[in-house]
């Protein structure tokens, strides 16, 4: 054979090889957390939108002693959402965006408040429709500390959708197709849930 052929081989077979790892490399593998050192959020400038103006629809979910909120907006399909902390009259507030360099596909699918001092967010996927939920965190809402309290253990067939406090996670799982789904839910231990949040 000519050095061309061999070379045209060569190419073929590398080819080939990429195209086994981008079907068996999957992009939702199994997440431990953010390291310790960075926020889940980092707070930024400007004033909130006007959540009345119907323009986006929102989520709020109030504080335990109702004296502030916690925003998603916009939550619409396949766009990504900003949490707002904002007072019990949705009238002064901050905006939270999460931290594009480990989150960049990813945005808030449902947030609420643990306690008084500290709130749970679930942050999956922005894009699909298999993806109703994602891994579940803890967060300080003034500063953007957070830690991993629950993580898909396969891939992100099965998701944390809402959070019950003190300790149960609502979960949706799907086959292995993505198809199928059923829903249940897990208790995390006590001492995983008091330990709190980490501050950066």
């Amino acid at each position: 054979m000519s050095r061309r052929r061999w070379f045209e081989l060569l190419v073929a077979a590398g080819v080939f090889l990429l195209l086994l790892a981008i079907v068996f490399v999957r992009p939702t593998a199994k997440r431990t957390g953010a390291p310790a050192s960075s926020p889940l959020f980092a707070r930024a400038p400007g004033a909130p939108p006007d959540f009345g103006n119907h323009a986006y629809s929102a989520f709020f979910a109030f504080a335990p002693d109702s004296s502030r909120a916690l925003v998603l907006y916009p939550m619409e399909f396949e766009q990504r959402a900003d949490v707002y902390v904002m007072d019990k009259a949705l009238a002064d507030g901050f905006r939270l965006v999460l931290d594009d360099s480990l989150h960049l596909d990813e945005t808030p699918k449902a947030a609420g408040w643990i306690d008084g001092a500290r709130a749970w967010v679930v942050i999956g996927h922005t894009m699909g429709t298999v993806s109703p939920g994602g891994d579940l965190y803890e967060f300080v809402p003034e500063t953007g500390g957070s830690r991993l309290l629950w993580a898909s253990p396969d891939s992100g067939r099965t998701q944390a959708v809402s959070f019950a406090p003190p300790s149960t996670v609502q979960l949706r799982t799907f086959d292995a197709n993505m198809m199928a789904r059923g829903d249940s839910s897990v208790v995390l231990p006590a001492a995983a849930v008091a330990e709190g949040a980490t501050a950066p």
